[in-house]
């Protein structure tokens, strides 16, 4: 259970480890490729592929959040840079089905996989959902019950589903 590269609930015998801060550290450094200085992983979020994702400094995984990857596939990897803020209940993903050929289901037609960034400073809003290969630009933030589909670029502010740039965020003498 230790070795396997998931987090989560469904993961009895070591979920247990994240309610206790002095052992969450310990387990989190463990299961992760990587986790920076004041970051959390709090209970009952999911990671699976936690060899595939990548967690910088000041960053908390609240409770609800999945972060989903491949773990046999290191091509498709999620990157969180530093001082990112979620909201719980989100969901990053890295591969998604592939549905081109309508002669065939879609469960047989392989997956698409890429890498997902969240960059330094960005806010992603509750219940949102990031599909594979999006950037998420610095500073950006993601409203609320958002979709995000294409790359959303620096200090911006996207929302709806489709998720689209509402807003360029500029410095307050600007």
């Amino acid at each position: 259970m230790l070795t396997y590269p998931k987090i989560g609930p469904d993961m009895y015998l070591t979920h247990w480890l994240l309610y206790y801060k002095p052992f969450r550290k310990w387990f989190q450094k463990r299961k992760m490729s990587k986790i920076g200085v004041n970051s959390e992983i709090r209970p009952f979020c999911y990671i699976d592929g936690t060899n595939n994702v990548e967690i910088g400094d000041n960053v908390i995984i609240p409770n609800g959040v999945i972060l989903a990857t491949d773990p046999s596939n290191p091509a498709g990897k999620i990157i969180i840079e530093d001082d990112v803020l979620f909201a719980p209940n989100c969901a990053v993903y890295c591969t998604s089905h592939n549905f081109s050929d309508i002669t065939r289901p879609v469960k047989l037609q392989g997956d698409i996989v890429a890498t997902t960034i969240i960059r330094k400073g960005a806010w992603i809003g509750i219940n949102s959902v990031i599909m594979p290969g999006v950037i998420i630009g610095r500073n950006s933030v993601i409203g609320a019950n958002s979709v995000v589909t294409q790359s959303i670029p620096d200090y911006c502010v996207a929302v709806g589903s489709p998720a689209k740039v509402i807003k360029t965020l500029k410095r307050e003498n600007e």
